[in-house]
C-alpha cells in the first residue's frame, strides 16, 4: 500500500521520493519547506515549485497550506499508478496531447478510470477494485478546492479501507497546463 507521511508544505514529486536500502520511501528536496506560525492556517509565498504537481491556490495566487502537500500527493499517486508524468504529453493513444490529470479526470468521468493503470502491468497482478479506490483517492487529493481535500489523516484511513469512500466523490480538478 502506498502512502507515507508528508511533512508540510516541501515540494512533493516523484523525483523527489528516493527509496532507502529498505525500499522505503524517503522524501528529499525541501526547497519549499516554511515555517508557518501557529494561528496561520496558510502562508502567502512568490511561486517556487514544478508545475503539475502544485496545487492551484498556490500556482495561482501564491497560498500555502498543508492542503498544498495533499494535492502533491495525489498527483503521485495518479504516476505511479498510470507510469506516466504529470506534466508530460502522451504522444499516443485516445489522450494523445493531454497531461495526466485531464486524463485521469476524463477516464473518471465515464466510470473507466481502470484504464489509467500503467499497461505494461499484468492485470493478474493487482487487484482492480482496489487500484480504482485508489485513483479515486489520488483524484479527491486533487481537487480544486483546498478545503474539499482531505486530510492526510483521512487519506490513511481510505487507504487501509477504513473509511467509507462512496460518501466521498471527487470533483473535478483545476487543470494547470505547463
Amino acid at each position: 500500500m502506498l502512502f507515507f507521511f508528508l511533512n508540510p508544505l516541501i515540494d512533493v514529486k516523484t523525483n523527489n521520493i528516493l527509496l532507502d536500502d529498505d525500499l522505503q520511501p524517503k522524501i528529499a528536496d525541501f526547497g519549499l519547506a516554511r515555517l508557518l506560525p501557529e494561528e496561520k492556517s496558510h502562508l502567502s509565498t512568490k511561486f517556487a515549485g514544478t508545475l503539475g504537481y502544485t496545487a492551484p491556490e498556490y500556482a495561482i495566487h501564491g497560498q500555502l497550506s498543508e492542503k498544498a502537500d495533499i494535492y502533491s500527493y495525489g498527483v503521485v499517486v495518479l504516476e505511479i499508478i498510470s507510469g506516466e508524468r504529470s506534466n508530460e504529453l502522451k504522444v499516443q493513444g485516445e489522450f494523445e496531447g493531454e497531461f495526466l490529470l485531464r486524463k485521469a479526470w476524463k477516464l473518471y468521468e465515464r466510470d473507466t478510470h481502470i484504464e489509467l493503470v500503467d499497461d505494461t502491468l499484468n492485470p493478474n497482478d493487482y487487484n482492480a477494485e482496489e487500484v480504482k479506490k485508489i485513483i479515486e483517492i489520488g483524484l479527491l487529493c486533487t481537487q480544486a478546492s483546498a478545503e474539499l481535500r482531505p486530510s492526510m489523516s483521512e487519506v490513511i484511513v481510505l487507504l487501509q479501507g477504513k473509511g467509507l469512500l462512496e460518501n466521498m466523490r471527487p470533483t473535478m480538478p483545476i487543470l494547470i497546463e505547463t
